[in-house]
């Protein structure tokens, strides 16, 4: 059996994506709002932002059985206040050092959570993101349900994306991470594209 799949939200990366072979790994990994999807399937694992867990604060039974990741350990705290059930880890100083790593910007969180999931498992493979090729936070390119925020203006000042596919281009050089299905392709595509920023 394989290690873990983390997919992302990217509706066009997940185009013909063949969702049977989640069968063949030991755990699914989904970040932020994937609960809220209209039709979520198997998530073993969930990285949440802080928004997310803002969100989540008001409805934490949707969060037990699943292994939780968080940036802050303050955040772990919140969600265990509100139901002591949740399994919920921090991981405050992983972020930190990856905060240092692509300071003055943050790295995304998928991006984060790729180096994380490939430091404990043996294999990592990654489906379902389009690392912003159309630019940051446009809703279509979402899941249904999973973006309820209106379009911003411009990108995201606080992210590097740039920054991102130079940091994914190293550790796939580890043999433990895997780019499958359209998120490879994309990948190739957006770090020959000097246009981004």
């Amino acid at each position: 059996m394989k290690g873990v799949l983390l997919i992302g939200p990217s509706k066009y990366a997940l185009e013909g994506f063949d969702y049977s072979i989640m069968k063949e790994y030991q755990k699914i990994a989904r970040i932020n709002k994937y609960l809220e999807t209209l039709n979520p399937g198997r998530c073993d694992i969930i990285f949440l932002n802080s928004n997310c867990v803002k969100f989540y604060l008001k409805k934490p039974h949707v969060l037990v059985g699943k292994k939780i990741y968080v940036k802050r350990q303050q955040e772990s705290y919140l969600l265990k206040r509100e139901l002591s059930d949740l399994d919920v880890e921090d991981m405050e100083e992983f972020w930190k050092m990856h905060m240092k790593y692509f300071y003055p910007h943050q790295p995304y969180y998928g991006t984060l959570a790729m180096n994380f999931l490939r430091k404990r498992f043996e294999s990592v493979d990654v489906a379902g993101f389009d690392f912003y090729r159309n630019g940051f936070s446009k809703k279509e390119d979402y899941l249904d349900g999973y973006y309820d925020l209106e379009d911003l203006k411009k990108e995201d000042p606080q992210h590097s994306v740039k920054k991102d596919l130079k940091f994914i281009e190293k550790i796939l050089k580890n043999d433990n991470l895997n780019l499958i299905h359209k998120t490879r392709q994309i990948f190739e595509e957006m770090k020959n594209d000097t246009t981004k920023e």
